[in-house]
């Protein structure tokens, strides 16, 4: 009587095999980026939403009157700005190496540009009333922001193999930008795009702990 009559013993050549025959999808080998680097990226994702909750609350609570408190917020307001294009920068060159990510190159770069321009507009014409074209114009920029964030948003959901955290952001980019462009809901667009910042912060930390350990 044949103690394996299954037929699977390891000696046998026509047994399927046991285990997988693949093994499973890493990261590809990423020169110039690190776990400790990763982490960083991470935290400060995370510190640009902490920068952005206090602005909100300092807005909402009409402190943004008061003089003091007022340049602190537009100061903090810069600095946030030029974190998150740098964060963006970083996120652009992360998704090139980590999914072979295409098509970021424009929308990436004209949001940087557009952004530190909407950014010093506000700063200049913050305490004086608009003109009329300058206030079609602000808007106009508005609406070509929120559809780079859109344009944006589609890139990173087509990124190939994407972890859920960055389709999430893509997603959240989208909403974000389809707010700013419709001009009614752009304060609010302040929601989703705060989201989009949490999920960067998770990708970075997700790229992190694949990259843990290797030399």
């Amino acid at each position: 009587m044949r103690d394996d009559p299954a037929g699977l013993r390891d000696d046998n050549p026509y047994a399927p095999p046991r285990g997988a025959l693949l093994d499973a999808p890493g990261a590809p080998p990423m020169p110039g980026w690190s776990s400790a680097q990763l982490r960083v990226l991470g935290w400060l994702a995370l510190a640009t939403v902490l920068g952005t909750l206090v602005i909100v609350l300092l807005s909402f609570s009409g402190l943004t009157r008061v003089r003091g408190v007022a340049a602190y917020a537009n100061w903090l307001g810069l600095i946030l700005v030029l974190l998150g294009n740098y964060l963006l920068l970083r996120l652009k060159s992360f998704a090139e190496a980590r999914f072979a990510a295409r098509g970021l190159g424009w929308p990436v770069w004209l949001s940087v540009a557009l952004g530190l321009l909407l950014e010093a507009a506000a700063l200049l014409f913050e305490s004086a009333p608009l003109a009329a074209w300058q206030a079609w114009l602000y808007a106009a920029a508005l609406i070509g922001y929120g559809g780079l964030l859109v344009w944006l948003g589609v890139r990173l959901l087509a990124a190939p193999g994407a972890f859920k955290a960055l389709r999430g952001m893509g997603w959240l980019a989208i909403a974000g930008g389809l707010m700013l462009a419709s001009l009614v809901l752009a304060a609010q667009a302040v929601l989703p795009l705060l989201g989009a910042h949490l999920a960067l912060a998770l990708v970075f930390f997700r790229g992190a702990s694949e990259l843990y350990g290797r030399p």
